[in-house]
């Protein structure tokens, strides 16, 4: 199967009880993630979304955003993936470029941007603390949808278009090159095991956020913690390790510029003292 969002059903199928997300003072487990994942896909469904139709998440709340991502990927879709700091205007541009027919929006962001997405007859819907309650209610997508690995699953913009503006240059990126960097990422660069926990400063909606962040730690089982940094220009990655892997992880200390690409992400990451 091709399809990202396989990762996390087969994840999920072996080690359910396992914490995968944490946010807000509480974990999520891969049983709930699944099954959250299961009820956005579902509500997709419901609203007519195809395999191939965008799907914007303007959400930094990690559980939801997880719930959301692997939501889309599964009934095919594809998410466009954007940091709700930005700024209203060229979040606005880029749902408009993407032609995305939902954005979920964190709620503090939602009032500038439902208009607009309401004009080009697209929703908009608010994620809140409650997000996840509510998505509970919404029907759950029968199976994963096939896809293609070159087939776009996700679009982000690299870190140098974040004061790009309305002209920065997207990247597509498929099935096939995020579960390649997902594998790369867990066995040369951090080294994950099931039951491992990586604590990371890094965006979860930005490139490195991706293919050394969630995707990873759900291909191996571990679990994801996005914590506050103190330096807008570094990020920093910490893994604790599981009680049947001796040591905590020296952490790890990249800087924020000049990965515009999985293969650079992953290039610098290994220059660095990562297990």
């Amino acid at each position: 199967m091709s399809n990202l969002a396989a990762n996390l059903l087969n994840t999920a199928s072996r080690y359910p009880h396992h914490p995968a997300v944490r946010g807000n003072r509480r974990s999520w487990t891969y049983a709930d993630l699944e099954e959250h994942s299961a009820r956005v896909g579902g509500g997709l469904l419901a609203h007519g979304i195809r395999p191939g139709d965008r799907v914007a998440l303007v959400v930094d709340d990690v559980p939801a955003f997880a719930a959301l991502y692997y939501g889309a990927l599964r009934v095919g879709a594809v998410a466009v993936l954007l940091d709700p700091g930005l700024g209203p205007e060229t979040i606005r541009h880029r749902v408009e470029v993407t032609s995305a027919r939902v954005v979920f929006a964190a709620e503090e962001g939602y009032g500038p941007l439902a208009p607009a997405v309401a004009a080009s007859h697209g929703l908009c819907v608010p994620v809140g603390p409650a997000f996840l309650d509510q998505a509970a209610f919404w029907p759950r997508c029968p199976a994963l949808v096939r896809c293609h690995g070159d087939e776009a699953a996700v679009v982000l913009w690299p870190p140098a278009a974040s004061a790009g503006g309305k002209d920065a240059q997207s990247l597509d990126l498929g099935h096939r090159t995020l579960r390649t960097a997902a594998f790369r990422a867990v066995g040369d660069v951090l080294a994950l095991s099931p039951g491992d926990t990586l604590m990371t400063t890094t965006p979860i909606h930005s490139l490195v956020g991706q293919t050394c962040g969630l995707n990873a730690t759900v291909l191996a089982g571990a679990g994801f913690v996005q914590i506050d940094s103190a330096d807008a220009n570094s990020m920093t990655m910490e893994i604790h390790r599981s009680q049947r892997r001796r040591g905590v992880t020296a952490p790890a200390t990249i800087s924020s510029s000049g990965t515009d690409s999985p293969g650079r992400g992953y290039r610098r990451l290994n220059s660095v003292n990562t297990p």
